[in-house]
């Protein structure tokens, strides 16, 4: 039961959120939506930012990593997911400082380029440390991308930006793996 009560406010507070911001909902608007007590309420969560963490989570473990060969494919998965839920994003965004959002953009997006990073060093003899600069400068390239397309209004053009920069890691990736390896060699 608590599980499908936590999913079952989480549910309200996404309804709600396609009208209204996250700052102009109350939790007793949630609990009388859910049709909950109060105390049902705190016992599962300690404030509607906590309903969103937990919905933030939910579609994390949803969306997955996946294969490393798909990582284009998640991202345009991730990203037209994000833009038909636009309303409810932008409202979310909305109400937090950007670096509470650069944070989950984050937890999401490093294990996708890790995974693409890895797949481009096998062909390589770099270190890890070396893969693990790449992944992190990637990342937060992925990252920065996301963030200004979310506060330009998430205009559909960010899945075609996506292919430009799935070249460019690509790219990247290839040129930057060989001087690496290169220069490990000396």
């Amino acid at each position: 039961m608590p599980k499908s009560t936590k999913n079952q406010i989480m549910n309200a507070l996404m309804e709600l959120l396609q009208a209204k911001r996250l700052d102009d909902i109350t939790v007793t608007e949630l609990v009388e939506k859910c049709g909950i007590s109060r105390q049902a309420f705190y016992y599962h969560f300690s404030d509607l930012y906590g309903v969103v963490d937990y919905g933030v989570q939910q579609l994390l473990d949803q969306l997955g990593v996946g294969r490393p060969e798909e990582w284009r494919a998640s991202l345009e998965r991730t990203l037209t997911l994000l833009r038909e839920n636009r309303t409810l994003v932008l409202n979310v965004y909305r109400a937090y400082e950007r670096s509470y959002v650069e944070h989950d953009l984050r937890r999401w997006a490093m294990p996708l380029v890790d995974a693409r990073t890895r797949l481009a060093a096998r062909k390589y003899r770099v270190t890890e440390d070396q893969v693990n600069f790449m992944t992190e400068v990637l990342t937060q390239a992925l990252v920065s991308t996301v963030l200004s397309w979310v506060e330009r209004g998430m205009p559909s053009s960010v899945i075609e930006r996506m292919d430009d920069f799935d070249i460019l890691v690509e790219g990247c990736l290839d040129y930057t793996m060989e001087r690496l390896a290169q220069k490990n060699k000396t």
